[in-house]
Parts: C-alpha cells; sequence; structure tokens
C-alpha cells in the first residue's frame, strides 16, 4: 500500500485527535534530508534558526519528548542539533545519550578495533580517487562518493567491497547502503528501529509516536514502531513502509509549526 500525502484533506483534524487521545508525544526525527537538505559535503549541514526554535519550543512543552536519529556520530549530531534535554542517537542509534541516560551497544565496542583495521586499509585504497572520502564515525565508518565522477562510482563500490571482503565474510563487520555512501557498521542486531524501542522504554510513559526520516535506515524504524502511531517519509517512495510522505525537507517547518499549534491546546 502506497502511503499518502501528509497534508491532503483533513489531515490536521486526523494529527489533531490523535495527538488528543494520547496526550503525550514521542517525535522521532532523522536529520540529514529531513531536518537539513542533503549537501555533497555533509560538514555543510546546518539546522535553520526556524526549525531550531520550533523544535526547542515542542521540548518545552510536557507533552513532547524529542528524538534526534541519525547516521552521524553522537558528537556530530549533538553540536549540530544544539537543543539540551532531548534524546540523541548517533550512529544509526548505536550509541544514544539524553537526560539522565547514556547507552552504547556493547559489541560495537567490542568491534572497535576491526573498525580501526578497514578505516587504515580504505584509507591507502581510496586516497588517490577524487571525490571519494571517509568519515571516521568512532563506532562505524562511513565511505562518501557523492562528488565522485559518475563514470568512476562502479569502481569506487568495487573496491571498497574488495578491500572489506574478509571483514565480511568473518562477519564481524556489515555494510548497510545509503545515498552515494556505504556505511561499515558493527553486525549487531541493532538499527534505528532499535534505537527507538529503546528509547521509548525508558521514556516510561505511554505516547503516540511521530517517526519522520527519508532514508533506507529510517524504514527499520518505520517497521518497529508500526501501529504505534504515525510514521512520515520525506520524498515520496513505493517502496516504504511509511504511512504518510511529505514532498520535501521544506515541508518540515510546517508539520512542526502545526503540532506546535495542538500542543498549545492540550
Amino acid at each position: 500500500m502506497q502511503p499518502a500525502y501528509f497534508f491532503e484533506k483533513d489531515y490536521y483534524s486526523r494529527l489533531q485527535n490523535k495527538i488528543k487521545t494520547h496526550l503525550k508525544i514521542a517525535l522521532f526525527l532523522d536529520f540529514d534530508g529531513t531536518l537539513v537538505p542533503i549537501q555533497k559535503d555533509p560538514a555543510q549541514c546546518f539546522l535553520p534558526e526556524k526549525i531550531r526554535d520550533q523544535l526547542k519550543s515542542l521540548t518545552r512543552s510536557d507533552h513532547c519528548y524529542l528524538s534526534v536519529l541519525s547516521g552521524r556520530s553522537l558528537s556530530d549530531i549533538k553540536k549540530r542539533v544544539g537543543i539540551r534535554r532531548i534524546y540523541y542517537g548517533g550512529n544509526h542509534g548505536l550509541d544514544i545519550s539524553g537526560p539522565n541516560i547514556k547507552y552504547t551497544h556493547p559489541k560495537v565496542i567490542l568491534a572497535k578495533p576491526i573498525m580501526d583495521i578497514a578505516k587504515r586499509n580504505l584509507r591507502k585504497e581510496i586516497d588517490d580517487i577524487d571525490g571519494a572520502w571517509l568519515e571516521d564515525k568512532k563506532y562505524t565508518l562511513s565511505l562518501h562518493f557523492r562528488s565522485v565522477k559518475k563514470e568512476d562510482i562502479f569502481f569506487v563500490k568495487r573496491i571498497f567491497y574488495k578491500t572489506v571482503a574478509e571483514l565480511l565474510d568473518k562477519k564481524p563487520l556489515a555494510v548497510v547502503k545509503g545515498k552515494k555512501v556505504l556505511e561499515l557498521m558493527p553486525n549487531v542486531l541493532w538499527d534505528k528501529g532499535s534505537a527507538a524501542l529503546w528509547i521509548l522504554k525508558e521514556l516510561k510513559v505511554k505516547c503516540l509516536t511521530i517517526y519522520i526520516g527519508d532514508d533506507q535506515t529510517d524504514e527499520n524504524a518505520f517497521k518497529a514502531l508500526h501501529k504505534k502511531g504515525i510514521n512520515i517519509r520525506v520524498g515520496k517512495s513505493k517502496k516504504t513502509l511509511a504511512d504518510y510522505y511529505l514532498k520535501g525537507y521544506w515541508e518540515i517547518s510546517r508539520l512542526l509549526k502545526q503540532m506546535q499549534e495542538i500542543i498549545k491546546t492540550l
């Protein structure tokens, strides 16, 4: 079943009724492609002040618990969002922090020495490829090829898989495919969906969940939170488990504004 456009007829009354029925919201947001547009250089992604102010407004309410789950490192996503007293999940939720909580998946720490070996080997192999670069996120490693010439992309992917083949065969590491990026991660049964469920358990409050994301990694959360609330994909896709979609990141502010309005009436 294809997702419906979120801002279709009667969407506001449906959202209002769901929020008023539950009174508490657990809002989960991806960062790149959701709160900010994707850039060739991830370092150039900055949260607009308007969005930050809207998120801060939501966190000041006793009715909303906010989490930002990202493929970025925990330190990076905390710095870029810059809002206190909310929940953050870095490395696709493998590394979590929030009010009075801190969690890092134990197998992630054990896999770090192997990840360091992969990092050294990959750096040597891609050093001379224009536009390809490695992002070290402490517990995971990303090979970005958004700036690589189109005719060289296949070559970059082949080098990546050839270099890490032995580590993948022994299964301490796994590959996650993103938008113009290949991510090397510890091979553990944990993802953004697992992180969202873990945070919900820590909240110890029954909530309506609202999850918004744009990437394949967010599909794990859509699956985990199915029937617990509202799942929204940023960007239309036929291959999604989300209930609704937004046309792009530029519609996030409109949604946040209307959530603010509804919460004020509770």
